[in-house]
């Protein structure tokens, strides 16, 4: 695995640790206007590394 700064092995890292948190976030949080906006903002990282890796191409 690349875990230079352009290379996918990072991408990968970040992408699992931002899924784990997800699915920690659903489990542990009561259904309502936090969990949602912490997904959102969960999601919104997920983007930014997956726009940031399509880029450094």
């Amino acid at each position: 695995m690349d875990f230079s700064p352009a290379g996918s092995g990072r991408m990968l890292v970040a992408l699992g640790v931002i899924g784990v948190l997800a699915i920690l976030a659903w489990q542990t949080m009561e259904p309502g206007q936090y969990r949602t906006l912490t997904l959102i903002l969960l999601g919104f990282f997920a983007f930014r590394v997956t726009l940031l890796r399509l880029r450094s191409r």
